[in-house]
Order: C-alpha cells, then structure tokens, then sequence
C-alpha cells in the first residue's frame, strides 16, 4: 500500500526514512532529543535550572557515533533485533552512567568539556573501524568508510541547500508580506536541519549488507584526482619545508620554534590521509608507484617525529605538562606507533590507525594517566616546589615569603594559579588552602577567582597577558572613583578611553586652538596654544615616566588612589590639570612602556592683559 498515493518518489522517501529510523533508532532518538533540548535552551536563554538540558544535550551528541557504531558492527555480524538491541542497551548504560558523572554546570571545571571532546573524538573513530574488527577485511574497511565521507558530503550538501532555502523563504515572507519572525526562528531551524535531517540522510546512506563491501573494488575518478593532484603535492611540499627546517636546526643547533609540532601533525595527517585514499590502487600495476610512495612517506617520516618529540619535550621540560601538551605528546607517540607499524610490518593493515586515535583517546579522557591528571599533578607539584624554594611553605603550612618574589617567579606562579584554577577548579589548592577559605572564592566570578587565590596565598597575582619574565606588570586604575573640584576651570577635554599609541587632538579656545598630543615613544604629554596662523603661541611639556616610576612602588603594595593620578601643568598663558583615569603598561629593568591610558584635561586661561 502507497502512503502517498500517485507520489511514488514520496511513498519512497517515507519507507527509506522508517527503514532507517528501524536499523539506527537509538541514533535517531538522540539526535531528536539533543536537537529538542538546544532548542529548549535557545528559547529559555539558558540559566542555572536548565543546566540538565545542557548535559542532555552533551549526552546526546555523543550518543549520535556510540550508537551508530554499535549498530553498524550489529549489521556487519548480521545479529538479530534482540541481540542488537542487547548492545544498543549497554551503550545507553554508559551514556547514562556518563550523564551522571558530569558536574553541574559543564563549564565548571574546564576538563569536563575537554573530556567530552576526547571522547566524541574517540566514538567517532569508533565508527571507522568497529564493523571491521578483526579479519582480512581491509577492502570491506575502505570501501565502507569511503561510504561514510561520501554520505557525510552529501548529507552537508542536502542540509545546506535546504536551510539556505528555507531562510530565503522566511525573509521573503517578512520583507515581502510582513510576517513577523522571531530571530530565534534562524538559529532553531538550522539545529532542526542539521541534527535531525542531516542525521537521517547520513544513516540512510550507509550501506545495508556491510559484508558484500569485501568484495566490492569501485574508486572513484574524482576522488583519485583530487588525492593524487591536490593532496599528495601539498605533502611534498610540506616535507620540503620540514625537513629544510629540520636541517637548519641541526646546522644552528637551535631548540624548534614551538609551531613546529603543528606543521609536523598536519603533514602527517595529510600525507596519511592521502595514502589511505589511494589504499585500493596500490596493487594496480600502473599505480606501483602509490606503494613505493607510500614506504618512502613512513620512512621520511621518522626523523620528523623525532623532531616533533624534542619540541614537545622541551616545552614539557620547561613548564610542566598541560593538557594540551600531554594532547601533543599523546598525538606524537600514537604516529610513532602508526609508523613504526606501517614501516615493519608485513601486513600493513590501515584499520590500525583509527584503532589507535581511538584507544589513546580513551587513554586521555580517564585514569591515572590520563591528560587531566598527570597535568594537575604536575602542576601542583611544580607549584609546591615554588613555594619550598622560596621558603613560603614549612611544615606543610603557608608562611609569609622573607624576600620579595623576582618577576619571573610571580609570573610563573601566577600562571600555574590560573591554569589550575580555570581547569581544575579551587579544589586544586585543598593542599595548602582550607575548604573554609576555597569554598567561598568558588562562588565567584571565574575570571576573578585566581587573584583571590594569590592573595590567600601571599603572592602579587600577575596575569599572563599583564606579566611575562623579566618585566612587571603595572595598572594604576583607581578602584573607587572620587569626586573633583571644579572651580577655576574654563573647560574640560575628554581623550577618550583607552588611547593606545601616539595621538594628537586640538581643540578651538576663544579664537586661539589648542593642540594636545601625546608621544608613546617619549611618553611625553605636549600642549600647544596656537594662534590663527597655528604659530605657537606657548608649548608646555608634561612627562609620565617620572610619575609612573614614583608610582610603581605605592600600587606593589595597594591600590593607588584617583588624587595620585591627577598632576597639575602650569603655563604662562593656560594651566591645565591632567587627571589620569587609567594608566598601565610595563616594566622592564630601566625601561618604561606605558601603552594603555585615559585621561581627561582641565583647562583654564590666564587673563589678557
């Protein structure tokens, strides 16, 4: 029976569309229910209350390769419902056991979304391998995850073209027939499009019987072109430059810039990416060359790990793990497996590079050894040594450092204050700190929360884009406003807020103008009473770098007032009062760079005579 009578191609639409509600339910399920709960959020504004839509959300989207992958690898055995349906029931046991694992608010602390990553990173992989684990089925592997990112491309193009259509007709009816449209119609209609339909339309392109792809050997033309024309000379090109640099660090012995680890995990994503590409013409006679091509790539690639381990290891050696560098760590040794196995072994069975992303993933997200353990640990220890070098902890107990902290100190314990603060929370320094002291600093504003730590700690909080080795931070921003008097003053000139750099502005002045300019270089305010013809008439000079250096010294050890940041500049033939409502910069040795600063002027003229 036709549900749509005459319309075949919709009588279609809706069978292929059950049918793949009836092979991936659960995938459909979240992806409904995560598109519903953003939807929700949108309309809500989000809020403390709503903060189970948000892990409902989360749970969801890592749902969508969980259940995806559990069903593929079901079909690949050709299981029947009930067994199926038995594995689909432990994957909603561990999204559950997940969804209850989360804190709160997901933000609080920051590991919590990174772990989220980690794992959708780990399902997605999951995706690629399972329904070909184990076996000689590379050919079934290829073919299959080549249907995967030709479904991808087409659902993206489908969904694409439909959103973009359907907007066009919403702004027509507004614009054309004045329907109103609430503007969270747009963001709404787009999670409806690309979490429902975009889902549906790629599950519906998976291939039905998983097992004939053994046996199927179709490529492609365009994806060969593209592989062969595009990708593989921008590896050569990127292994030119490489290993150029490669050359020129042996040659100067110079420790690798930092990007290099990048540059390093890019080329190698790309010229593996290649080769796996053009995995099924290695056997053809007239592609031999894809398979010398591919042992020289592995080959050439060693020296580049090396490189790759002594950047990330120098950095580690330095400051200490991070997440992201035990991430750059983790990436480096899972391509050092990657390629010691493509380079040795006789099999050279390509399903093992998803295998591994997948396991080191998991590795990264949980246990002992995972990113955010080792770095907190690490973090803290390097704290702790901080605080014994410089006699701040006896005992187990925080005391009052007998010499004032170097700049470089500071800054380096500033830094691992905010690392540890913003990723890990508070509870970080139950060590040194007491509940009773932490507790209170976790309700407040996060960006705040480090500085409250420094201080119960006894140190200068510095933040890392304020302080840096070698110099000291300074911002004299006065942190409650004062009224001033005004008697005796013609006028007031606003700067404006926050001029950076040099400038100058004039100013008209019964006839006369007035020029006030300010020189970064210098740091020399300069004002100019000029006369019709702009010949100067008096030019008064008022430098910041005597004040500033005075003032350094007062704000190390508190708040500097407003009244301290207002100087008076006598002339002959104006007075003017130069009040300072921010100024900061930096301090480096001797010098003084002031970049950031507002001030408002006061003018008053001498009487003619």
């Amino acid at each position: 029976m036709k549900l749509f009578g005459r319309f075949a191609s919709f009588d279609i639409l809706y069978k292929s569309g059950v049918a793949t509600f009836v092979r991936f339910p659960f995938t459909l399920i979240c992806a409904i229910v995560g598109t519903i709960a953003a939807i929700i959020l949108i309309e809500a504004q989000g809020g403390p209350e709503l903060n189970y839509l948000e892990k409902l959300m989360v749970v969801s989207t890592l749902g969508l390769p969980l259940f995806t992958a559990l069903g593929c690898f079901a079909d690949k055995k050709q299981w029947p419902r009930s067994r199926n349906w038995l594995l689909q029931g432990f994957g909603v046991v561990l999204l559950a056991v997940y969804y209850f694992s989360l804190p709160p608010d997901l933000d609080e602390p920051l590991y919590s979304l990174q772990r989220y990553l980690l794992l959708n990173i780990s399902f997605h992989f999951l995706v690629a391998f399972l329904p070909y684990l184990g076996g000689k089925q590379v050919q079934g592997y290829w073919q299959y995850n080549k249907s995967l990112f030709l479904n991808f491309l087409t659902a993206l193009l489908y969904s694409g073209a439909l959103y973009l259509g359907l907007v066009m007709a919403l702004l027509a009816l507004n614009y054309l027939f004045g329907v109103k449209i609430d503007n969270n119609t747009y963001p709404e209609l787009l999670l409806v499009i690309v979490g429902i339909f975009n889902t549906w339309i790629f599950l519906a392109g998976i291939p039905k019987n998983l097992e004939e792809l053994n046996s199927v050997s179709d490529y492609p033309k365009g994806l060969k072109v593209f592989t062969q024309y595009i990708l593989l000379p921008l590896v050569v090109l990127y292994f030119i430059i490489l290993i150029s640099y490669e050359a020129k660090i042996i040659i100067t012995w110079n420790w690798p810039k930092g990007w290099v680890s990048e540059m390093v995990l890019w080329y190698a994503v790309v010229g593996i990416l290649s080769l796996l590409l053009l995995h099924p013409l290695r056997e053809q006679s007239e592609n031999k060359w894809i398979k010398v091509f591919s042992k020289w790539f592995f080959w050439a690639l060693i020296p580049l790990v090396a490189m790759l381990f002594l950047a990330i290891l120098v950095r580690i050696s330095d400051y200490g793990f991070t997440e992201m560098r035990y991430y750059v760590l983790a990436m480096a040794v899972g391509l050092t497996l990657g390629v010691l196995y493509l380079v040795f072994s006789k099999s050279k069975d390509i399903r093992v590079i998803p295998m591994i992303i997948c396991v080191l993933a998991l590795l990264s997200a949980y246990g002992p050894w995972s990113a955010f353990t080792v770095s907190s640990k690490c973090q803290q220890e390097r704290f702790e040594n901080f605080l014994i070098n410089n006699q701040m902890l006896a005992d187990g107990k925080l005391q009052a450092a007998p010499v004032k902290l170097s700049n470089e100190t500071t800054a380096e314990m500033s830094s691992i204050i905010t690392y540890l603060c913003n990723i890990h929370g508070v509870s970080s320094f139950s060590r040194w700190l007491p509940d009773s002291v932490l507790n209170p600093i976790d309700t407040v504003v996060r960006n705040n929360r480090p500085q409250k730590i420094a201080e119960q700690l006894g140190i200068t909080y510095m933040p890392y884009y304020q302080g840096a080795q070698s110099q000291e931070y300074f911002d004299f921003t006065p942190k409650e406003r004062e009224m001033i008097k005004l008697s005796d003053y013609d006028y007031l000139i606003d700067l404006g807020a926050y001029n950076v750099g040099t400038f100058e502005q004039k100013f008209s002045m019964n006839g006369d103008s007035l020029s006030v300019s300010y020189d970064i270089q210098t740091y020399v305010f300069k004002f100019k009473l000029l006369n019709a013809r702009d010949s100067a008439l008096e030019t008064v000079e008022f430098p910041l770098k005597e004040p500033v250096e005075v003032l350094i010294d007062k704000w190390r050890t508190g708040q500097v007032s407003q009244a301290e940041l207002i100087f008076d500049v006598p002339g002959k033939k104006f007075d003017a009062k130069l009040i300072m409502r921010e100024i900061s910069g930096w301090r480096r040795e001797k010098e003084i760079i002031v970049n950031l600063l507002s001030a408002q002027i006061l003018l008053r003229e001498h009487k003619r005579t």
